[in-house]
C-alpha cells in the first residue's frame, strides 16, 4: 500500500476551493505543493502538517497502518459489492463516508482513491449524493488501469444524463473495447457489463447491448442476485423486442416473471407485463396485449410507471378504434398526472389522443404531433420519434402536404435503418 498525502491536499484544496498561492503562502513555494500534490515529491513532517493545519484536517503522520489500511479497502469493496448486487444501497453511502477524514485513508494514496471511487459509485445511484466524481476527475492522470475504466462508466452515465450523447457513446466504445483486458473482479465487471449493456440499448445498439447484458446474466445466475438477473432479462427482451424477435423476447420475460416470483419485489411485474403486453399488440394478439396492460396497471405504484401503463392502454384500445375506452383512460391518465410537475412527456402524449379523439382538431393535432417529435428527439426516444413523424407524415400527406410530409417519412426511414 503506498502511503502519499499529495492527493488528499490536492482535493481538500479543491474543495475548499482554495488557490495554491493561498495555501502555499508561509509554507512553501507554489511550485514546491504543486509536487507535493502531483506526489512528485515527499515533503518533510513539518511541511505537511502547516499544510493539513491551514487546510483543517487533523491527520496523525508517519504510521505504519498496512494492516488496517487493507481492513479498511476491504470493508469499503464489501459494502460496495453488497449494495451493487443486492440492489439495496439505502444507506451505504454515509456508511463509508465516515472513512474521509480516517487517518490510515488519509495516509495511503491507493486507499484514498478506492475510497473515493467506491462513494463515487454510490453517487450515481438511487440513494447517492456529492460531488466524488468531479474529484476523482481533478487526480484522473494518477488512476490505475482499472480505476480508469471505473472512472469511464461513470463519466459515460453522466454525459449521457447531460445530453453529451456523442462523448458518452465514444467513452462507452473505449470501455467495450478495453474492459475484457482488465483485472476487475468478477462480481464489478458483470455489473460493469450490465451498465454497458444498458447504455448501449439507451444508444439503439442493440446488438452490443444483448453481448454485454448476457455476459452479466451469466454471473448472476451463478450466484443467484435475482434482482439483478430480472434486470438482464429485462434489457435483454427489450433489445430483442426492437431487433423484432419477438418469441425470443418473450421468453426472456417470462424467465422473469418465474424469477421475481421467488421475491417479495411485486413492483417488477408491473414493468414485465407492460412489455409483455407490447409484443402481443406487435404479434396482433390485441386482446392478450391489453390483459397484459390492465395486469400492469394493476401492479404499478409510482406515478409515471402508472401513466406509461394508462398510455399502452391507450394505444391498445386504438388497435381496436374503441373511442369509449380511449378517451375514459385518457381521463384516468389526466387524473393520476394531475399537476404533478416533471412529467412532460405525458402532456405531448395526451394532447396528441385529446385532439385526435375527443375534439376532431385536426390543425391541433398537426401542430401536437411537430411538438411531440421536436420533444421525443430532445431526450433521444427514438419509439415515440419514429411512432410521431410516421403519424404526422400520413396527417400532412393527408393536408396535402406533401414535401413536408415526405420529411417526416424520411425521418422515420432514418431511425429504422439506425436500429435494424
Amino acid at each position: 500500500m503506498e502511503y502519499n498525502y499529495g492527493n488528499l491536499i490536492k482535493i481538500e484544496r479543491m474543495r475548499k476551493e482554495m488557490k495554491q498561492a493561498v495555501l502555499a503562502r508561509g509554507i512553501c513555494s507554489v511550485s514546491y505543493l504543486s509536487k507535493i500534490e502531483n506526489n512528485q515529491t515527499s515533503p518533510s513532517e513539518e511541511v505537511l502538517e502547516l499544510l493539513f493545519e491551514r487546510l483543517g484536517l487533523d491527520v496523525p503522520l508517519y504510521y505504519d497502518f498496512a494492516e488496517q489500511a487493507k481492513k479498511i479497502e476491504i470493508e469499503i469493496r464489501d459494502i460496495l459489492r453488497d449494495a451493487l448486487l443486492s440492489r439495496k444501497d439505502s444507506g451505504k453511502q454515509k456508511q463509508i463516508q465516515k472513512y474521509l477524514y480516517h487517518p490510515v485513508v488519509n495516509q495511503s494514496k491507493d486507499l484514498y482513491i478506492t475510497l473515493l471511487m467506491t462513494l463515487a459509485r454510490f453517487q450515481i445511484m438511487p440513494d447517492g449524493e456529492g460531488d466524488y466524481i468531479k474529484q476523482i476527475g481533478w487526480v484522473e492522470d494518477q488512476l490505475s488501469k482499472e480505476n480508469k475504466l471505473r472512472f469511464m462508466v461513470m463519466k459515460s452515465l453522466i454525459l449521457f444524463d447531460e445530453n453529451a450523447k456523442e462523448e458518452s457513446f465514444k467513452l462507452l466504445e473505449c470501455l467495450n473495447k478495453e474492459i475484457s483486458h482488465a483485472n476487475i473482479p468478477d462480481w464489478e465487471l458483470a455489473d460493469m457489463r450490465y451498465i454497458i449493456g444498458a447504455s448501449y440499448y439507451r444508444f439503439t445498439e442493440y446488438l452490443p447491448a444483448i453481448e454485454n447484458v448476457k455476459s452479466a446474466l451469466e454471473y448472476f445466475q451463478e450466484h443467484f442476485y435475482l434482482e439483478r438477473i430480472v434486470e438482464c432479462h429485462l434489457i435483454i427482451g427489450l433489445s430483442l423486442k426492437r431487433r423484432r424477435r419477438f418469441s425470443e423476447a418473450l421468453a426472456h420475460y417470462h424467465r422473469a416473471v418465474k424469477v421475481i416470483s421467488a421475491t417479495d419485489r411485486t413492483d417488477y411485474f408491473g414493468m414485465l407485463y407492460n412489455n409483455m403486453g407490447e409484443i402481443y399488440s406487435s404479434l396482433g394478439d390485441q386482446e392478450k396485449a391489453l390483459e397484459y396492460f390492465m395486469q400492469s396497471f394493476d401492479y404499478k405504484l409510482e406515478v409515471k410507471s402508472k401513466l406509461y401503463s394508462v398510455l399502452s392502454l391507450i394505444e391498445g384500445y386504438v388497435n381496436y378504434q374503441n373511442t369509449e375506452e380511449i378517451l375514459s383512460w385518457l381521463d384516468k391518465g389526466y387524473e393520476i398526472k394531475s399537476d404533478r410537475s416533471g412529467l412532460e412527456e405525458f402532456n405531448h402524449h395526451f394532447k396528441i389522443y385529446e385532439y385526435c379523439y375527443r375534439t376532431h382538431d385536426k390543425e391541433a393535432l398537426i401542430q401536437a404531433l411537430k411538438a411531440a417529435v421536436i420533444y421525443f428527439e430532445t431526450i433521444n426516444d427514438y419509439i415515440y420519434i419514429q411512432k410521431y413523424s410516421l403519424w404526422l407524415a400520413r396527417e400532412l400527406k393527408g393536408s396535402g402536404k406533401y414535401k413536408l410530409s415526405t420529411d417526416y417519412y424520411e425521418k422515420v426511414i432514418s431511425i429504422m435503418s439506425q436500429t435494424e
